[in-house]
């Protein structure tokens, strides 16, 4: 396949809102997790600042040194809970590793997601994405090692160099390339993890090496698909985070609140905007170049009657 075809970047979006509510599902489960996150931080501010007029000066408004006191008290009611946020982070993405065959099995067919061949999709895949999720954090490794390589000839060139300006060029090419290489790696995975749906493939290592073939062929095509999609997602993002800092009142909590929940919804709606486009991208490519078959939850009983002739 020489090239994405056309309909596949605008038909990923149709079919994420065709099935819209596996975003707000998403939506919700986050929500969810957020407010209970930050239980513990708004009980113990609450505890302090319903009790005194100073906390008119963070309600009414943005006041720099009433935060500094008010994190100087001995009880320290704003401190970040580190472990309490940590473990919700890990549940959520437990839940979305869980909830992510289920995804592409509803996008690879295009079928309504029911709830019960949803959640057998779900765990008929959640091993498999464990160990394709081992063999990524394998393959983040020698990334790893780059940017730390990275970091410490930065530190070398700003020490060495009169001018600032080459450790600046040197940090924003290393970067550019640092985060191509983690957008490609990213998609091989994705890439990956659409084989093991669409062709219910079990061993990982083998999703993963035809995955990289495919990628190898249409890398161009995957990659432009992938970073289209990624481009108007940090668009919409920083729009609405300007529109935050520039447009909103320090009185509008209600406003601010609604605005940052838009652009967590926009963020998901993307990242699945691209999980749907990569699986209509290999549906079609494996309709007109590897014609496997697409794994479904609820296979239907096929029977045949055999007429017999008595007398023979």
């Amino acid at each position: 396949m020489s090239g994405t075809r056309p309909k596949t970047f605008l038909a990923g979006a149709a079919l994420v809102w065709r099935w819209q509510r596996l975003v707000w599902w998403i939506f919700a489960v986050t929500l969810i997790f957020g407010f209970l996150s930050t239980q513990g931080m708004v009980d113990r501010a609450s505890g302090t600042l319903n009790h005194s007029l100073a906390s008119r000066r963070l309600v009414d408004g943005w006041d720099l040194s009433a935060l500094i006191e008010l994190g100087q008290l001995q009880n320290s009611p704003i401190e970040f809970q580190g472990p309490t946020a940590t473990h919700f982070s890990v549940v959520f993405a437990i839940f979305m590793l869980f909830v992510t065959g289920g995804i592409l099995a509803t996008y690879v067919r295009d079928e309504k997601p029911q709830t019960a061949p949803f959640f057998e999709g779900c765990g008929h895949y959640f091993w498999r994405f464990v160990r394709l999720l081992i063999y990524f954090a394998i393959v983040l490794l020698p990334i790893g090692a780059i940017g730390a390589g990275v970091g410490a000839l930065y530190d070398h060139i700003e020490q060495v160099s009169i001018s600032p300006f080459p450790a600046v060029y040197f940090f924003v090419t290393s970067s550019a390339v640092i985060l191509l290489l983690l957008a490609i790696v990213r998609l091989w995975f994705d890439m990956a993890e659409i084989v093991a749906v669409a062709d219910d493939e079990t061993r990982m290592h083998k999703a993963l090496r035809h995955a990289a073939r495919v990628l190898w062929h249409n890398f161009f095509s995957l990659l432009w698909l992938y970073l289209r999609i990624a481009i108007i997602g940090l668009l919409l993002f920083a729009i609405g985070l300007r529109v935050w800092m520039m447009n909103l009142s320090p009185q509008s909590n209600i406003l601010a609140f609604l605005l940052s929940q838009l652009m967590i919804l926009v963020w998901i709606g993307t990242r699945l905007w691209q999980r749907g486009s990569e699986a209509l991208w290999y549906r079609e490519y494996a309709q007109t170049g590897v014609n496997e078959p697409v794994w479904t939850p609820t296979p239907s009983l096929i029977t045949s009657s055999v007429a017999t002739n008595p007398e023979s």
